[in-house]
């Protein structure tokens, strides 16, 4: 794994970081990702926010985007929901979806006006 380039923004409080994984394509997930660049930018899993992975045309060179936040209360305050859910197992993104349906129908419930009763 290669840094190619950091760019500090102090105003979100991240770095932002473009990694080179040197032959990995296809033989690293996301998660895996997320270490490695963890353990390179001395932080933990919980404050990086992988933002995209690409191969690159004609080898099997990998060049990852990835977002490292001061802390994890900002990571949570500033990155969007969706990058989270992509690190999700299939079963872990269809329980998260039945909870929030489940959610969603209490909700819409407690919304409901009562029935009004007759004189």
């Amino acid at each position: 794994m290669e840094i190619v380039s950091r760019k500090d923004s102090k105003l979100l409080g991240r770095s932002e970081v473009q990694v080179l994984f040197g032959g990995k394509s296809g033989a690293i997930n996301r998660k895996e990702a997320i270490h490695e660049v963890a353990q390179a930018m001395n932080s933990s899993e919980a404050k990086v926010a992988l933002v995209r992975l690409s191969p690159q045309a004609g080898s099997r060179n990998l060049v990852g985007w990835f977002h490292v936040y001061d802390s994890e209360e900002g990571r949570k305050e500033v990155t969007h929901d969706y990058l989270s859910v992509r690190l999700l197992t299939k079963e872990e993104k269809e329980a998260a979806k039945a909870a929030k349906k489940k959610a969603d129908a209490a909700a819409a419930a407690a919304a409901a006006p009562a029935p009004k009763k007759k004189k």
